[in-house]
């Protein structure tokens, strides 16, 4: 919802997108010049939500209260929010403090806007009242009955312009008192920290920043957070790390590290945590820096669960992992304990107790942890770089007349290869402002799946255009911790293949490029004879660059 807002001491105002992340509740108030306080510090000038501009405009307000009741109302669904402005407007709430508590209440009212079915209409009514309830019990329940005992209850049911309100048997109850904001996870925030002084409690839901670190320090009337007692929990870090943060210092002096664990988390997405944990069983890091740095390389590591011996390890390679055609007849020809014991004496891996890691990658402060840990050497090697072509195709609206003026047609018109190579510079500063923040560590590598092999060799990859004799042709540009097997590099392509046509690439082609005067649309996939090769599979010398990281 869109909530113009005004600095009622210099007069500055802006348009802002409510509810927020922390990171945008600290960029707007710093712009305003809006200072943390549990006091209004903020005029609302304008709300796009008409309903709600009835109780809120030109009203001063507290702006950490605004966020909080926005992000309450975030939640709603379109039936909690009608009960809302109904409850609003019947009990003439005047402040964002009465709103707050009217969100912790709507449980305790039915609206009613349509009296057409009295049956579905008190079903609906008991189950507000209730809950929930099993689908049985309110297939086989009297809702109209149940309607007409509730009405009989209501002599003095409100009526309000977004239907009739009555009151159930729940009671109302004041949740938020003005100051102290009750807990409430608005989005599924990777971990909490509960900060208690004097019996009061207020929370902070990590990664956060520093303003909100204040604003909740002001509602408790304290000046820093070692005047508080300070509790860690999370749904999201494994028990083993949650004890690594608790037990190396105190919490109020590791804010710095719980916000780069918690932002780590919220990047790398719930699906990768399983593997986390994993990770942490196997390499077994005992304090925070070791944790840190391995979180940092976590992609760079092949788990091998029970597997504790090289026959194990050979078996393993040869019947199940995909490597080979495996005929099971033939198994009592097989030394698997020779082929895993070959495997082992050319990686960088180790026995632990819950299986065999290998590593692909090198990092310097790593080498130390895996050393320390695992009696694991890692020499020191250089990344790779591999690169895979594909044939691009260039479209414009735009055509040109007898006098080289350009002027703008209903229908496409191709650009052809040479023509692009003049407009490489555009495109390539078209594909830097089509990256994501969250693409900076790994690059579209930050989308791949698998917890596999190819996933810890390759430590990112990213596209981009180059000029291929006289050509210009899309690359993907790979980043290797170590050299790629056949079947590695099929799978690769595959990735690749599928962020060309239906994910990175179905984006770019979409958004024009101003070239020369007029708009070009470059797609890495719907060229005629597509293919993705590797420079000698295209015959050509592959064009090495310097490599950076942290966003190409």
């Amino acid at each position: 919802m869109r909530i113009t807002i005004q600095n009622p001491v210099n007069e500055r105002k802006e348009s802002l997108w409510f509810p927020w992340k922390g990171e945008d509740f600290e960029k707007a108030c710093i712009s305003l010049e809006i200072l943390p306080s549990t006091e209004p510090n903020c005029t609302i000038v304008e709300v796009s939500d008409e309903r709600l501009s009835t109780f809120l405009k030109d009203k001063n307000c507290n702006i950490d209260e605004l966020d909080y009741l926005m992000k309450r109302l975030d939640s709603f669904d379109r039936d909690e929010l009608q009960t809302f402005y109904a409850m609003a407007y019947a009990e003439k709430a005047e402040t964002a403090t009465d709103l707050i508590n009217i969100t912790f209440n709507t449980h305790c009212y039915s609206l009613v806007a349509d009296f057409s079915d009295l049956d579905a209409v008190g079903k609906k009514m008991y189950l507000t009242e209730q809950g929930a309830v099993s689908e049985k019990e309110l297939q086989s329940f009297d809702g109209r009955v149940y309607f007409e005992k509730l009405l009989a209850e209501n002599p003095n049911s409100m009526i309000t312009p977004y239907g009739i309100l009555y009151q159930n048997k729940n009671p109302i109850q004041t949740i938020y008192d003005g100051l102290y904001f009750p807990l409430y996870h608005w989005q599924d925030e990777i971990a909490e920290l509960q900060v208690e002084k004097n019996g009061y409690i207020q929370f902070l839901y990590l990664p956060c920043t520093q303003m909100q670190i204040e604003y909740a320090l002001l509602r408790l009337d304290a000046d820093a957070l070692s005047e508080c007692s300070l509790s860690l929990t999370s749904d999201h870090f494994p028990d083993r790390m949650l004890e690594i943060l608790a037990d190396q210092k105190p919490l109020c002096e590791n804010m710095d590290n719980l916000n780069y664990f918690a932002t780590k988390f919220r990047e790398i997405g719930t699906q990768e945590e399983s593997y986390v944990e994993k990770l942490i069983e196997f390499i077994k890091p005992d304090n925070q820096k070791d944790l840190k740095v391995l979180l940092d390389s976590m992609y760079e590591f092949e788990l091998f669960p029970n597997i504790h011996t090289a026959e194990e390890y050979g078996k393993y390679i040869i019947c199940e992992s995909g490597h080979f055609e495996y005929d099971e007849n033939l198994e009592q020809y097989i030394d698997f304990e020779r082929y895993g014991q070959q495997k082992i004496a050319n990686q960088n891996g180790a026995f632990t107790e819950k299986g065999y890691v290998l590593y692909h990658g090198y990092n310097g402060e790593l080498a130390q942890v895996l050393w320390e840990h695992l009696g694991m050497e890692i020499p020191m090697e250089d990344f790779q770089e591999l690169k895979l072509y594909m044939p691009l195709r260039g479209t414009t609206y735009y055509d040109e007349n007898d006098y080289g003026d350009f002027y703008q047609v209903d229908y496409k018109i191709d650009v052809c290869p040479d023509e692009l190579a003049e407009y490489k510079d555009e495109i390539l500063q078209a594909i830097e402002r089509n990256a994501l923040p969250e693409e900076t560590e790994r690059g579209l590598m930050r989308y791949y799946c698998d917890q596999d092999s190819v996933n810890a060799k390759v430590k990112r990859y990213d596209f981009s255009v180059e000029e291929v004799n006289g050509q210009l042709m899309g690359v993907a540009n790979l980043i290797l911790n170590a050299p790629l097997d056949d079947r590695e590099l099929a799978r690769i392509k595959d990735e690749i293949t599928g962020q060309a046509s239906d994910g990175w690439g179905e984006g770019f082609e979409q958004r024009e490029i101003p070239c020369n005067g007029k708009e070009v649309y470059v797609s890495f996939w719907s060229a005629k004879n597509w293919s993705l090769q590797t420079a000698e599979e295209l015959g050509i010398k592959q064009q090495n660059h310097d490599m950076k990281f942290g966003g190409m």
